[in-house]
């Protein structure tokens, strides 16, 4: 039988037709062209974008438009090398809710290996909480339905923020899209209770060791509870944008990182779909907001989210991630809307001629001045267990702080913020790593040490 010689030409033809029509015409030789490169010890720069496939000058008008966001870090990486590195890529920002993607991915770990059934119920794993019991019907919630914010359980949370509710008991199991914390917290002990194991110890094994992740530290997760509310506590993650693109590259390869496969292809693609709509700019996975506007659909892109629009962008049809983040230490946060119209000009800064052999250099982020080494013995006074804010400044406390010492700082816990670095200052005040954050030493009347405080609540005192 002779077969008709196909004519390519019309085939490009259609191809940049439909391109057009989907919103943003793709460069075929860009959508087609795909590199296994990862970063090892640190990301490597395109030291020119054009080798990257992009338009510097395009590129160059973007980053204006960035700079008049408010917005801490945005970074881009195509291909496993980073395109475009602005603001502070290698300081700690809280996720927020961008945790709850690094908790699917670990949930994708124990699955494919076997070791959870997603379709326990509550009552099959002896689920229930305090100060209010779940309802019986409630308890027929499977961990696939809490995974798919599905459960039905209306229930206070920890932690919350945006919280989607109706009246307990209204919807059974499966049936209605409700962005809860309860789920999100309650599957994060499901998954400890399951497989024995801490879900930050957890997440550094799986995910920040094999991937090199550069900043990241098991102590910048903790625990925040609220038991007035559910006995279950959210898992609050620090991270810098240059580890949440790793992150978002493992997504981006389907799994694979290098030659060494991290997750299924099966649990990314599931992971990743479309099993509730939230509104005409996304939908919703497992723990993944799926875009669903034309113009970001048509690269398959889908996103970890929180609060200030941190965002982790993975378009896998174009070998890409995104990432951006908010300094909600000082109540930042970036606009939806303006943010993706910055993703948008970023795409369309594409010329779809990358190379296979690019001209690299080590991406460079700055360091924080403020980290000091300071000997032990100036800093002794400081170890303790203290109200916050101590009882002199005549404010009630709302927490304590737990300082221990380092090598050469001090490390301060407090059950509502986690685990942070502390450096002492030639003024006498002590510089907090990532957030920024200057305390200075709050004295009883005889010069005995009280404790700290935030520099304005004791200047403002």
């Amino acid at each position: 039988m002779r077969v008709k010689k196909m004519d390519t030409s019309r085939l490009w033809l259609l191809g940049l037709v439909l391109g057009v029509a989907s919103g943003c015409a793709q460069p075929a030789s860009d959508v087609a062209f795909h590199s296994d490169r990862v970063p090892l010890d640190g990301w490597m720069q395109y030291s020119d974008v054009a080798d990257a496939g992009f338009d510097a000058q395009k590129l160059e008008t973007a980053r204006g438009t960035w700079e008049t966001l408010p917005s801490s870090a945005f970074l881009v990486v195509k291909n496993g090398a980073v395109v475009a590195a602005w603001g502070d890529v290698g300081r700690r920002f809280m996720c927020h809710s961008v945790r709850k993607s690094f908790l699917s991915a670990l949930y994708g770990i124990y699955w494919d290996r076997g070791e959870i059934d997603l379709n326990k119920t509550l009552a099959d794993l002896g689920i229930d909480d305090t100060p209010d019991p779940l309802l019986e019907a409630e308890k027929r919630a499977r961990i696939l339905d809490l995974l798919k914010a599905r459960s039905g359980v209306f229930h206070p949370a920890a932690y919350a923020g945006r919280t989607d509710s109706r009246p307990r008991g209204s919807e059974g199991p499966g049936r209605y899209f409700a962005y809860n914390n309860w789920d999100f917290n309650t599957s994060a002990t499901i998954l400890m209770q399951e497989t024995g194991e801490d879900v930050f110890e957890a997440y550094d094994q799986y995910f920040a060791q094999p991937l090199q992740m550069e900043d990241w530290r098991t102590s910048d997760g903790y625990y925040h509870y609220e038991l007035d509310k559910s006995q279950y506590p959210a898992y609050p993650f620090r991270m810098s944008a240059r580890d949440a693109a790793r992150f978002g590259l493992l997504f981006a390869r389907g799994g694979v990182w290098g030659d060494e496969r991290i997750l299924s292809e099966h649990w990314v693609n599931r992971s990743s779909a479309l099993y509730s709509i939230d509104n005409d700019v996304f939908g919703y996975g497992f723990y993944w907001w799926i875009s669903r506007e034309a113009r970001f659909a048509q690269y398959g892109m889908y996103s970890a989210q929180g609060v200030g629009n941190q965002m982790i962008a993975v378009l896998p049809k174009l070998d890409m991630v995104i990432v951006n983040r908010a300094n909600t230490y000082g109540d930042e946060g970036t606009p939806m809307a303006d943010l993706l119209n910055l993703i948008e000009e970023v795409l369309e800064a594409r010329t779809g001629h990358p190379v296979a052999d690019p001209s690299l250099s080590p991406l460079e982020v700055n360091a924080d001045p403020l980290i000091t080494s300071v000997p032990n013995d100036q800093l002794e006074e400081f170890v303790g267990t203290w109200d916050y804010p101590p009882a002199v400044l005549g404010e009630p406390a709302i927490t304590t702080v737990e300082i221990t010492l380092g090598e050469g700082h001090l490390v301060g816990f407090t059950p509502v913020g986690g685990t942070f670095k502390l450096y002492l200052q030639e003024d006498g005040t002590l510089h907090q790593e990532d957030s920024f954050t200057r305390y200075a030493p709050v004295r009883d009347a005889d010069g005995t040490l009280a404790g700290i405080a935030d520099v304005e609540m004791v200047e403002g005192g």
